[in-house]
């Protein structure tokens, strides 16, 4: 599997390559294929994005589908022979090669390499191969717009646009007007708080697979947070979950409470 997934690999990198060659021959065209000129920013994984927008969660997208290697690969002109990877708990170093679109990640995992082929005919979305595990998977990343620092920030803009985007309206207390989650992790229409941030990877899932999990904050106040589970309905309407903690001595151990907010969707993500 590994030797007919990395053939195919290399074939699709030569024909892309030939066919960019013979344009840029023919019109004098500067060339455009991978370095860390032409990447350089956050690449952040849309597939999987997509896969959490479709359930509406981030741990139904782990479970019906597999996490790529990272959710987020930064490349920067400054720092040309490496990449930053992230995966929603740790960031680390990668060397870097280029091989006209092909981009590979040295030692990704096992000693084993990762590869990305560049479409840079689009110059919009690069293609993961990653077959480290013995088993072979391919995400589709693309080049975040975001504007953020790291990463890591570009994946959580792109995830909560994608789990929590859109409108919502209701009569719960401590709800006035309309209630939005932004895509920078704004709440807007909550009384008591004005942050939030998805759980994405880690010991954050503290109802097993049962719900998500948000963590909502006051930034007036200097504490963790309030860790809350959450669930869509069939009409896409929102339901966030009151989680208690059993017995605080053992960790993980919450249960799932009365519903703290019921949300109706107004309006979706655009």
């Amino acid at each position: 599997m590994q030797k007919i997934f990395l053939s195919l690999l290399v074939l699709s990198t030569l024909f892309a390559a030939c066919k960019n060659d013979n344009k840029s021959s023919e019109e004098g065209e500067p060339d455009l294929h991978a370095s860390a000129k032409q990447l350089d920013g956050h690449w952040i994984a849309m597939d999987f994005c997509a896969r959490a927008n479709q359930y509406r969660s981030v741990l139904q997208a782990m479970n019906n589908g597999h996490l790529p290697y990272a959710y987020a690969i930064t490349f920067s002109e400054s720092n040309p022979d490496s990449a930053i990877c992230d995966n929603g708990l740790e960031s680390w170093s990668l060397p870097v090669k280029y091989n006209v679109d092909t981009v590979e990640l040295v030692g990704a995992r096992d000693g084993k390499s990762v590869y990305l082929v560049f479409h840079s005919q689009s110059e919009k979305n690069m293609t993961m191969f990653d077959v480290t595990t013995g088993q072979a998977f391919m995400d589709n990343f693309i080049k975040s717009k975001a504007g953020t620092k790291t990463g890591n920030g570009a994946f959580n803009v792109a995830i909560n646009h994608n789990v929590l985007g859109g409108l919502f309206t209701s009569k719960s207390k401590g709800v006035t007007g309309d209630v939005q989650f932004t895509p920078g992790g704004l709440i807007q229409g909550i009384k008591d708080y004005d942050r939030y941030k998805l759980c994405i990877a880690g010991d954050c899932f503290v109802t097993g697979d049962q719900m998500d999990v948000v963590t909502f904050y006051n930034s007036a106040q200097k504490d963790d947070g309030k860790m809350l589970g959450f669930k869509f309905d069939n009409d896409d309407n929102l339901n966030i979950y009151e989680l208690i903690n059993s017995n605080p001595d053992e960790k993980g151990a919450y249960t799932v409470g009365k519903v703290v907010y019921a949300l109706e969707r107004r309006q979706p993500a655009n």
